[in-house]
């Protein structure tokens, strides 16, 4: 089976495009018409219940005439914020104002997820896990955020906290301009650039060296630090500048900073605000527990959209059959299924949430290959312990090419006797589809290359497609030429906790080298994943995981660099385990590149040269489904992300519960 990229599990729907004229009349004879010329078209979209009272809108001048696109009307009056993408900026306009009564919150739903990680105030101390959490449970919010459906990122990214950007034409810096009026959590004060600036600058490892926030290692080769302009405009000053732009790094989308209060760290310190998770968006936080529950309450009125459910709790069920059974017996409303679980749920009326275009792209990686002497970008010299015991494990091909080769070989070995079809079909139970390098495009993709991939132990150089066969006596031909004909023991993997799909992966993938190989895994270390990353952080472990970095995602633009948690481009925060000249250079130039066509060529080769090494070894494609009770939710709208926390079950504010 081939993985599509959109089409599948009905998780990316056709997106609808396009825009209508509207004009509203107001109370009286009074017609007021937005006119707004941009320099790329944008559709402003007001979402509304009955007819309107007034309508105050604002003027934008700048390049094209696009037009405005009306879907509900709302008793109330609404002052329109156009948002100028590209090289344009906009005036931030006065946070909406309702003229009739908004009805509160009410009712209270629970939600499953697989873990409850750590929830923590302090930027700087809120590491992966937390600092996506934050803004997933609508409890902080981001600068942007996707649209609704636009899973492939049609659309320019919608503003939350930001109004506006523009982009230096030279690439030294990015200029946001800031909405004015949002107000902190418990009267913590108005949002303003000086806590855009200490949100993200606390949590750059650039800026505050003992961070370990989730994006610590990601900010720092691309911010040299955020500076306030003034109380609504900040700059973000480049160390390097990435081609990906806002959808990658400030968009719920992705991984990012939610937006907290200077105010609540200069009061309470470090350490006083880690209890402290106050954020702008329409959900505050009772409790967080690590491994236990979170408890939302809405806030009875928000400045961009007031919740309609008023409790949300999300507790952790770990073990699958559990999570089914609460569903059924109407405990929960909404979980993380067992794959092989959706089918049966679905034929009982349960369906999926949608859409967050997420389908994850599980790998092994061949952790310990520190290759490179100095940061890419700084020349900073590294020091790095290479565990040269490990027969995946070797120095780079310029100071050792006879021990980079026999490494080399070991890994195709164990990438030629992987059953990919065979665990699509047992475990993945028929969805999702096989994996053959971490960042490949999808398999319908114009850039795959189709066909057998036919590797050359002489030259270490692959031909062919990019479908790596499972071969086992081919693989066992591999492995005995690299000197190890009766195999060899992995002291450990890591394979993530029980009841996930990488669990059950990592089972099958041991009991089929073991067969095939005579390679025997010692532990399948299932421990959380905390006590995992911090020798990837610190670049000491040699341990493979079950992973090859977090944008290992079909929802991932073929196009965006990579390469850079592959490298030492990421060295001071979250990396793969390995440190990859060739990774570090495609990053470097990828980043750059403007041209689209480019990027894809580049890609290309990126591809072909990762599969010939054989670091990130793929598996099979996951996609990433949650389903809900029917009976107790009527609407909740998923926004695209690619970014796990919480089991995508975000935008709470959009949900709408069944009537009684």
């Amino acid at each position: 089976m081939r993985m599509k990229r959109a089409g599948l599990f009905r998780l990316w729907p056709a997106l609808l495009l396009g825009a209508v004229i509207a004009a509203l009349l107001a109370c009286g004879t009074e017609t007021v018409i937005q006119t707004v010329v941009v320099e790329k078209p944008v559709a402003q979209t007001v979402v509304v219940e009955k007819p309107v009272e007034k309508i105050v809108e604002k003027t934008v001048v700048v390049e094209k005439q696009v037009e405005k696109q009306v879907e509900k009307i709302v008793q109330q009056t609404v002052v329109v914020q156009q948002t100028v993408v590209a090289l344009a900026t906009a005036t931030a306009a006065p946070v909406p104002t309702a003229t009739t009564v908004v009805p509160p919150p009410a009712g209270e739903i629970v939600l499953v997820n697989g873990t409850i990680n750590v929830g923590i105030g302090t930027p700087r101390f809120c590491t992966a896990g937390c600092a996506e959490n934050v803004y997933q449970t609508s409890v902080m919010e981001t600068l942007f955020r996707p649209n609704y459906k636009d899973t492939l990122g049609e659309k320019e990214e919608e503003p939350i906290l930001a109004t506006g950007w523009k982009l230096d034409p030279n690439l030294k810096y990015l200029d946001f301009t800031l909405r004015k009026g949002i107000q902190f959590h418990k009267g913590w004060g108005e949002m303003t650039a000086a806590d855009v600036a200490f949100s993200i600058n606390d949590a750059n490892s650039v800026t505050t060296p003992t961070s370990i926030h989730g994006q610590a290692g990601d900010f720092a080769p691309l911010i040299k630090e955020m500076l306030v302009q003034d109380p609504y405009n900040i700059r973000l000053v480049y160390l390097n500048y990435d081609s990906r732009g806002i959808r990658h790094r400030f968009s719920l989308f992705w991984q990012t900073a939610g937006i907290t209060s200077k105010r609540l760290f200069e009061e309470k310190g470090a350490d006083g605000m880690r209890p402290f998770i106050i954020g702008t968006g329409p959900y505050q936080v009772v409790s967080w527990v690590q491994s236990d529950k979170v408890v939302l309450e809405a806030l009875p009125r928000h400045w961009r959209k007031t919740a309609g459910v008023a409790k949300v709790t999300y507790i952790q069920v770990v073990e699958p059959a559990t999570r089914r059974a609460m569903l059924e017996t109407g405990q929960v409303a909404a979980i993380p299924p067992a794959l092989k679980d959706i089918k049966a749920l679905e034929a009982k009326g349960y369906k999926q949430l949608c859409c967050s275009g997420s389908v994850v792209q599980r790998n092994i990686g061949m952790t310990g290959n520190y290759w490179e002497k100095e940061r890419y970008y700084d020349k900073k010299p590294l020091t790095r312990t290479l565990n040269l015991s490990a027969p995946w494990v070797s120095k780079s091909i310029e100071d050792d090419p006879a021990g980079y080769l026999k490494a080399q070989t070991v890994r195709q070995a164990l990438a030629h006797a992987i059953d990919r079809q065979g665990m699509v079909a047992s475990i993945m139970t028929g969805l999702g589809g096989p994996n053959y390098f971490a960042y490949q495009p999808a398999t319908d993709h114009p850039a795959f290359k189709k066909g057998k991939y036919v590797w050359d132990e002489k030259t270490g150089k692959g031909s062919g497609g990019w479908e790596i066969p499972y071969d086992p006596k081919r693989a066992k031909e591999l492995l005995a030429k690299a000197g190890y004909p009766n195999g060899f023991t992995i002291p450990s993997v890591w394979i993530d906790v029980p009841g996930s799909v990488a669990n059950e992966l990592g089972q099958a993938l041991a009991n089929g080298w073991a067969q095939d190989l005579n390679v025997k895994i010692t532990t399948l270390n299932s421990n959380i994943y905390s006590t995992y990353r911090p020798g990837l952080v610190a670049r000491t472990t040699s341990e493979p995981f079950l992973s090859c970095g977090d944008d290992s995602n079909l929802g991932v633009p073929f196009d965006w660099a990579r390469g850079l948690v592959m490298s030492s481009w990421s060295d001071g925060g979250y990396g793969v385990g390995m440190e990859v000249p060739f990774a570090a250079k495609n990053y470097a130039q990828v980043a750059l590149m403007t041209d689209k066509a480019q990027r894809v060529a580049a890609q290309v080769e990126f591809v072909q040269t990762s599969m010939d090494a054989a670091l990130c070894i793929g598996m099979v494609m996951e996609p990433n489904i949650q389903l809900y009770d029917p009976k107790v939710i009527a609407v909740w709208e998923q926004l695209p992300s690619i970014e796990g926390g919480m089991a995508i079950m975000n935008n709470l504010e959009s949900i709408v519960l069944v009537k009684k």
